[in-house]
């Protein structure tokens, strides 16, 4: 029963966290007036957990899912704001079209549970892909991400002031494919990816602050809701330490 309540409790409180987080983190831009620090503190968190859900695989699969498709559509949704109030380049927005037709279809290959790590976190028997097109390159979701994410930048009016929020997202995804790769080392992957992740959000909170700028309360407070939903979600997403032991014991 005890760890029943901590289960329950630990899935209620990552969803409560990423309200939380969106809504502090909103309110401090609005406050001061900064859409780069609305967009840049809430684009990158689908990341953190594919990271934790892969690298851990302790958390239940609907939440995992819940979590990551919730915030990741916070992402999609700040950057097409923002590409699209920029004037529109044709050769940009064909890229980037390949590239989420890419990232779909291979989507609807895999099927909804695998794409967000089935095999890893839910347990889902290992199953080799052939079909298009898995059957033409690799890692197709990923590549679609690099182009859709790289051709923003062939926009020159969007490339200008947000270079660095398409970069970063770039260098996570090869991030993910790093993480892929890696498979079942996953102390490496642990390790690896919180350097990563840590080296995105400070990057991130660079981009949004700039330079030579006043650090402002709105601003601290959304930092310090960064930080506190980073660490609640690490607890929520990690297993007990007495689950852990007795896993590295089996």
């Amino acid at each position: 029963m005890p760890q029943t309540i901590r289960t329950v409790a630990a899935h209620n409180s990552s969803t409560l966290s990423c309200a939380l987080l969106v809504l502090s983190v909103l309110l401090g831009a609005a406050l001061d007036r900064s859409l780069p620090l609305a967009v840049y503190l809430l684009s990158f968190w689908h990341y953190y957990f594919y990271w934790l859900a892969f690298a851990f695989g302790s958390i239940r699969f609907e939440v995992f899912k819940r979590d990551a498709v919730a915030m990741k559509t916070v992402s999609v949704v700040l950057l097409a704001t923002i590409y699209l109030t920029a004037p529109l380049d044709l050769l940009s927005l064909i890229v980037i079209a390949g590239g989420i037709v890419l990232n779909l279809w291979a989507a609807m290959v895999l099927g909804a549970d695998r794409t967000y790590y089935g095999h890893e976190v839910a347990g889902l028997a290992p199953r080799r892909i052939t079909a298009f097109p898995y059957s033409l390159i690799g890692h197709p979701m990923i590549v679609g991400n690099v182009a859709a994410f790289g051709g923003t930048l062939i926009n020159p009016a969007f490339r200008e002031p947000w270079w660095p929020l398409a970069c970063l997202h770039v260098a996570l995804n090869i991030g993910l494919l790093v993480m892929e790769l890696a498979g079942a080392h996953r102390r490496a992957v642990r390790v690896g990816g919180t350097f990563v992740f840590s080296g995105a959000m400070i990057g991130a909170a660079v981009a949004a602050l700039g330079t030579g700028r006043v650090l402002t309360v709105p601003v601290a407070l959304a930092g310090l809701a960064v930080v506190t939903c980073a660490w609640t979600l690490y607890r929520c997403y990690t297993p007990p330490p007495e689950k852990e032991t007795a896993r590295r014991m089996s």
